[in-house]
């Protein structure tokens, strides 16, 4: 079972791990990254970074042997945004670090570079949760770095739900976390209410292009309100998506979905033991 919740530094990060570190523009790469990167060298990791670290910059040294990828590269040049080279970056950088006799690889992502202009929330929330599903199943360790000046609060929040590990920051962070647990199946932990359910449906709706047919893991989800279970039915009734199979939910949430009256709803959603 993956790992969720939030880190105080990055020294923990293991194998199959997927980090969202939120960077206060005081705090600097310095700190975080020596440690990450020199990691690398130390259990024998692949070390990518996408972007050039933000001043201040990690001490000399830290950066032997790493390769570091122009985000122009990712984000291409088109009219419409476009993140899927990343995706096909860590897929084929993974797959060489096999071959080429390392442990894993392990990437940096600089988030404030390498989102292209006029990519919405919900671009990010969908290559967040494809990225998810890639790490989950590789030997690869992926910490995207947002800048606290450079996204908004609702963007930060969006993006944060979508990654099984945080780095603490000092801020409270998302109320619930989405993140891949097998084939064609997704954890929800912590509390879906109305302050996250605008974030819960778009993380549904772009893990239903990856699978119309969703397996959703409730074992460590504490609380579901209203705006959730409508979030829950609404997704459900929107194509691309066939069914979802509620697996795991404690009996205050299967109370409140009968209370509701959705456990007799004519939706392709059925709660399981």
């Amino acid at each position: 079972m993956r790992k969720s919740g939030v880190m105080q530094t990055l020294d923990p990060v293991d194998v199959g791990e997927h980090v969202c570190w939120v960077v206060d523009p005081d705090q600097g790469y310095t700190a975080a990254t020596s440690t990450f990167l020199a990691d690398g060298e130390l259990f024998g990791d692949k070390v990518v970074i996408v972007g050039s670290l933000l001043e201040p910059s990690p001490a000399a040294g830290t950066l032997r042997g790493a390769m570091v990828v122009d985000p122009g590269l990712i984000r291409g040049a088109g009219p419409t945004p476009d993140m899927s080279s990343m995706l096909g970056l860590v897929r084929r950088e993974a797959d060489r670090a096999g071959r080429q006799g390392y442990r894993a690889l392990r990437v940096l992502a600089v988030m404030d570079q390498l989102v292209p202009p006029g990519a919405g929330v919900d671009m990010l929330i969908d290559h967040e949760l494809r990225l998810d599903e890639l790490v989950a199943d590789s030997a690869a360790i992926m910490v995207c770095a947002y800048g606290r000046d450079r996204f908004g609060a609702a963007t930060l929040n969006h993006v944060a739900c979508v990654h099984p590990r945080e780095l603490g920051s000092g801020w409270a962070g998302p109320s619930f976390r989405m993140f891949n647990s097998g084939p064609d199946s997704w954890s929800v932990c912590g509390v879906v209410d109305s302050d996250g359910a605008t974030a819960f449906s778009a993380a549904l709706s772009a893990a239903a292009v990856l699978s119309p047919a969703l397996r959703l893991r409730f074992d460590e989800l504490e609380l579901m309100d209203a705006a959730g279970m409508r979030a829950l039915v609404e997704a459900a009734t929107r194509a691309p998506i066939r069914s979802i199979t509620v697996e795991g939910a404690n009996p205050t949430v299967r109370s409140c979905w009968e209370m509701l009256g959705y456990s007799t709803y004519e939706a392709p959603v059925e709660l399981t033991p």
